[in-house]
């Protein structure tokens, strides 16, 4: 009779030592789940802080030679230039043109008229949207949020060691990037950086847009280099010191 009731006495106090027992369990896996979360969002923050502090520390180097490509479906674009304290200058050979901008002023020269003029009266409204300060558009675009950033592999540049970054953010407007018309929207933008390990200079920018156009989702890709070789400015120039002389 008493083993009986030792047995009883026993499996009624069992019962509240299983439910601590599995309560304790719970809120142990549910502590180390948040903390391995919080490890992985603090592994993002910090790619992301990384890549926003090379970008601000590459864009106080702002003497470099640019080339920006880009391409898209039946067309294809090239400029070639630099940009010398934030006044960027150079040719689109296949169009014959002259660009200078300086503080989102744009100027261009032809063939067929030796005189700079003003962008708005070119017909070329169109060129800001690419030909423009890599620093600048990367600067904007990470100020944005739930960017997603990852550190790629190390890769060569002009046989120069890179380290890489990939980005994908949230599309901005359409326009800030390229000039579709009010009918196209930017689905999706990832972004490719080429940092070097030693001077953290930019050496390339590629990014590459998903663009609905009335149904029809096309690709457009742009790429920005970078070097160190620069040539010095021409002479003629409708942006002096930073002010805009008469054209």
């Amino acid at each position: 009779m008493r083993q009986a009731a030792y047995i009883a006495q026993k499996k009624i106090f069992s019962k509240p030592l299983v439910v601590i027992l599995l309560f304790l369990l719970l809120v142990t896996s549910a502590f180390f789940m948040i903390i391995f979360r919080e490890g992985e969002l603090e592994a993002l923050t910090t790619t992301l802080e990384e890549v926003r502090e090379k970008t601000e520390a590459a864009a106080a180097q702002n003497v470099y030679g640019l080339v920006i490509e880009e391409s898209g479906p039946g067309y294809s674009l090239s400029f070639k230039g630099q940009v010398t304290n934030n006044c960027l200058y150079g040719k689109i050979e296949d169009f014959e043109i002259e660009i200078c901008s300086e503080d989102d002023q744009y100027f261009i020269k032809s063939k067929l008229d030796e005189n700079w003029q003003a962008l708005n009266k070119t017909g070329l409204d169109a060129l800001p949207a690419v030909i423009r300060d890599p620093y600048y558009l990367l600067q904007t675009m990470l100020k944005g949020k739930e960017i997603v950033a990852e550190k790629g592999a190390q890769r060569t540049v002009n046989n120069i060691p890179c380290q890489t970054y990939f980005l994908e953010i949230p599309p901005p407007e359409l326009q800030f990037l390229t000039r579709f018309e009010n009918n196209a929207t930017l689905d999706k933008l990832q972004i490719y950086l080429w940092f070097s390990e030693e001077e953290n200079f930019l050496h390339r920018m590629a990014i590459l847009m998903n663009v609905t156009v009335e149904e029809e989702t096309i690709q457009v890709n742009r790429v920005y280099n970078l070097t160190r070789e620069y040539e010095e400015l021409p002479e003629d120039l409708p942006i002096i010191k930073g002010k805009v002389s008469p054209v």
